[in-house]
C-alpha cells in the first residue's frame, strides 16, 4: 500500500524535478492525491508538470485544471485588492512592506497563478496602524480580529467559504496588518521587525508603489514562518518551493541567518535540503546544524510532509507541551510558555481562539474557570464554529484550552 508519506515523497520529487512517470497508483491513491494536493497547496504546480503526461486519467488532469483555474481567478483577485490597496496608502504617504505570497507571486513566481493566496499581509509602522485601518474601511474592508501577530480586515460580504475543496476565488481574502513580523512558539519567540525594515527599499509591486523586503530578509522571514507552521503541524510543501523559488535571488545571507537563533530556522532549512536538495540548501542547514542541540536535531531528523502538516493523523501534541519542549530548558522561556498557557492575554488567545477572544470578559473567564467544567470540555475544540455565552456558565471554548493545560501537567 502506498503510505501518505510515499505520496507525499513522490509529489515533492515531481515538483524538484518538473517532471513525473507514471506511479501505477490505485485509484483509492489517486484520491489521496487530491487530498495532499490540496493540503499542501501545490494542486496548480502539478497540474503544469503532470497536463502534458499520456498516463494520466482523463479525470485526474480535468480536476487540477480546475484547481488550477480556481487559483488562478483567486489570485487575480487578491492582486488586484493589494494593488489597491498600495495604491491608496501611497497615496497618504504611508509605507507599506508586502510579506509572503503578496510579494512572492508578484516578484519570484514565473506564473503568480502556481502560488496559492490564503490572505494578503501586510507590514506597517506601529504609528499608521490607526490610519492604515481607516483607509481599508475606506475599500469596504472591516476589521475582524487582532492578536499579537496581526490583524485581520476583510469585506462583510467576503467572511464565509465557498467551499474547502479548493482554493476559491471566493472564499474569504483577508487582509492581515502586521505592526511587527514575529513569530511566537508559545513561550520562545522571535522578531524579526527591525530586519526586515533594515533590509527593504523603496519599489513597486504590481504597479503601484511600496517598501520592498530583500531577497535576504524575505527569505528569513520564510524560513522562521514555516518553521512555526512546521511546529504547529500545519506547514504546507509549497512553502518549501517559496524557498527554491528566492534562492537565486540571495546574496550572502548568511548574514541574516547567524544574526537569529538557529532553532527558527533550522527545522525550515533541513526540510528544504531533505526534499529539493542542492549544494546551498545543504551548506545552510549543515551550519544551522551546528548551532542547535543533540536533542533538537533529533526531533528535526523525525520531521516530514506528514508530521508537519494538516495530514497527520497523530497532531503533535499540546500546546503548552510542544512550547516547553522548544524551550529546551531556558528559564525565561519557560516562564513565558507557563503565563501564556495559564493566563494569556486576549491579543494572544484571538490567533487560536478569536471566537473566546471576541466574547465580553474572556479574562473573567480565564480566571473564573473551575477544573470540572475544563474536564467536561469536547475533544474536538478547535474546531468549534459557535459562540455560546451563558450567564453564569464559563465558555466552553476556554474550557477546552483548560482541558489541554491539565492534560499537560497531569500526563
Amino acid at each position: 500500500m502506498t503510505t501518505l508519506s510515499d505520496l507525499c515523497n513522490t509529489l515533492a520529487l515531481w515538483l524538484a524535478q518538473s517532471a513525473a512517470d507514471d506511479p501505477h497508483w490505485s485509484a483509492d491513491t489517486w484520491s489521496r492525491f487530491k487530498l495532499i494536493s490540496r493540503v499542501h497547496g501545490i494542486a496548480p504546480a502539478l497540474h503544469v508538470i503532470l497536463n502534458s503526461s499520456d498516463w494520466l486519467d482523463a479525470e485526474i488532469k480535468n480536476w487540477l485544471a480546475e484547481q488550477a483555474d480556481l487559483n488562478a481567478q483567486r489570485v487575480a483577485k487578491m492582486q488586484a485588492e493589494l494593488a489597491a490597496i498600495l495604491a491608496l496608502l501611497a497615496r497618504h504617504g504611508l509605507p507599506a512592506m508586502p510579506l509572503k505570497g503578496s510579494v512572492l507571486a508578484a516578484r519570484y513566481y514565473e506564473d503568480a497563478s502556481l502560488r496559492p493566496m490564503a490572505d494578503l499581509d501586510l507590514l506597517v509602522r506601529p504609528q499608521d496602524f490607526a490610519q492604515v485601518g481607516q483607509l481599508l474601511a475606506q475599500l469596504g474592508y472591516h476589521q475582524e480580529v487582532a492578536h499579537w501577530k496581526h490583524t485581520e480586515f476583510v469585506k462583510p460580504d467576503n467572511r464565509q467559504a465557498v467551499t474547502f475543496e479548493a482554493e476559491h476565488p471566493d472564499n474569504p481574502r483577508k487582509v492581515e496588518v502586521h505592526r511587527y513580523c514575529r513569530e511566537s512558539f508559545g513561550g520562545p519567540s522571535i522578531d524579526l521587525t527591525e530586519i526586515m525594515w533594515d533590509h527593504s527599499d523603496e519599489g513597486t509591486l504590481l504597479g503601484e508603489r511600496a517598501i520592498i523586503p530583500r531577497p535576504e530578509a524575505l527569505w528569513l522571514h520564510l524560513l522562521v514562518h514555516h518553521t512555526y507552521h512546521a511546529w504547529q503541524g500545519k506547514a504546507r510543501l509549497i512553502q518549501l518551493v517559496d524557498l527554491v523559488k528566492l534562492s537565486p535571488h540571495l546574496s550572502r545571507p548568511e548574514c541574516l541567518l547567524d544574526s537569529v537563533d538557529a532553532r527558527f530556522v533550522y527545522p525550515s532549512l533541513a526540510l528544504w535540503q531533505r526534499y529539493f536538495p542542492n549544494a546551498e540548501a545543504d551548506a545552510w542547514a549543515v551550519a544551522q546544524r551546528e548551532r542547535v542541540s543533540a536533542g533538537f536535531r533529533q526531533w528535526v531528523d523525525g520531521l516530514d510532509l506528514v508530521n508537519t502538516s494538516h495530514l497527520n493523523p497523530n497532531p503533535p501534541g499540546l500546546y503548552l507541551t510542544k512550547a516547553l519542549k522548544f524551550s529546551e530548558g531556558r528559564p525565561g522561556e519557560i516562564g513565558q510558555a507557563l503565563r501564556f498557557a495559564l493566563l494569556p492575554a486576549v491579543e494572544e488567545l484571538a490567533l487560536d481562539h478569536p471566537r473566546l477572544a471576541q466574547s465580553r470578559r474572556p479574562v473573567a473567564g480565564l480566571r473564573a474557570a473551575a477544573p470540572g467544567l475544563a474536564q467536561a470540555a469536547a475533544p474536538d475544540h478547535r474546531r468549534t464554529t459557535t459562540d455560546r455565552q451563558t450567564v453564569g456558565r464559563v465558555d466552553p471554548t476556554y474550557a477546552a484550552v483548560m482541558f489541554d493545560i491539565q492534560k499537560t501537567f497531569l500526563t
